[in-house]
């Protein structure tokens, strides 16, 4: 799930979220002021975890990149699932 940064024009609060792309945040959870969120324009975390070598080229890179994120996705979901259980 997208992570996405809001500001609230109320009490000045950046809060983080992380939650579907459909779904928007309007209401600060800090100060409790209603419809005074806005989205901040957020850049990609890109995490290196090696050298990269001047012979990778950047399609080999981007498909690490999300074979990577598919398996940390693959652990949410199983994550969520389970806690779904559990409250049953």
């Amino acid at each position: 799930m997208p992570i996405y940064k809001y500001l609230c024009s109320q009490c000045g609060e950046e809060s983080i979220y992380m939650h579907p792309s459909t779904e928007v945040k309007v209401d600060c959870e800090k100060c409790e002021s209603l419809s005074s969120l806005k989205k901040m324009l957020n850049k990609p975390n890109i995490v290196k975890n090696h050298k990269q070598n001047k012979n990778d080229k950047v399609g080999e890179i981007t498909k690490k990149y999300i074979e990577d994120n598919r398996e940390i996705l693959k652990k949410q979901k199983e994550e969520l699932k389970n806690q779904k259980y559990d409250k049953s």
